[in-house]
C-alpha cells in the first residue's frame, strides 16, 4: 500500500515538473515569421470594434457568417437569405452606414428573419453597428 502511494506521488511530481518546464515563453524564431494569430488580428482593432466583434460573433455570425458574407450556419434555412455585407449599398434596406445599421438593429426588417436587437442596449448596438460597417468596408 505504501509502495503504490509512493509511486503515485513520484509520478505526480514528474508530470508536474514536466508541465512546468514546458510552459512559459518560448523564444522561437519560427513564430515570428508565421501569420498572426486570430487574437493578434483582433488586437489591431480599436476597443469599440473589438467589442462590436464580440457582440457580432455572439448574436449575428450564425446567420451572417463570421466575415459577414451571409453564409452562417443558419443561413441555409432562412428566406430571404441574410445580408452579405459586401453587397452594394443599393441592396441594403437602410444603407451600409452606422445610422442605417442602427435603424436595422433597433427595428428589424419586416417580412424577413432580421429581428430587432434593442435588448442589447444602445451602447452595444453602437459598437455592433460600427463593426458591421467595418466588415462592409474591409
Amino acid at each position: 500500500m505504501k509502495k503504490s502511494a509512493l509511486l503515485l506521488s513520484v509520478s505526480t511530481v514528474i508530470v508536474s515538473l514536466a508541465l512546468v518546464l514546458n510552459c512559459g515563453d518560448k523564444n522561437e524564431s519560427s513564430s515570428e515569421s508565421a501569420a498572426p494569430a486570430p487574437s493578434a488580428v483582433s488586437a489591431e482593432l480599436s476597443p469599440e470594434l473589438t467589442k462590436g466583434k464580440e457582440i457580432f460573433m455572439q448574436n449575428c455570425a450564425s446567420c451572417h457568417g463570421e466575415k459577414g458574407a451571409g453564409d452562417g450556419a443558419a443561413a441555409a434555412s432562412l428566406n430571404p437569405k441574410p445580408r452579405n455585407y459586401k453587397a452594394p449599398a443599393s441592396q441594403w434596406k437602410n444603407g451600409p452606414t452606422e445610422a442605417g445599421v442602427l435603424k436595422t438593429l433597433n427595428n428589424g426588417i419586416a417580412g424577413t428573419p432580421m429581428v430587432a436587437y434593442k435588448f442589447l442596449g444602445d451602447e452595444n448596438l453602437k459598437h455592433l453597428a460600427k463593426y458591421v460597417v467595418y466588415l462592409n468596408q474591409n
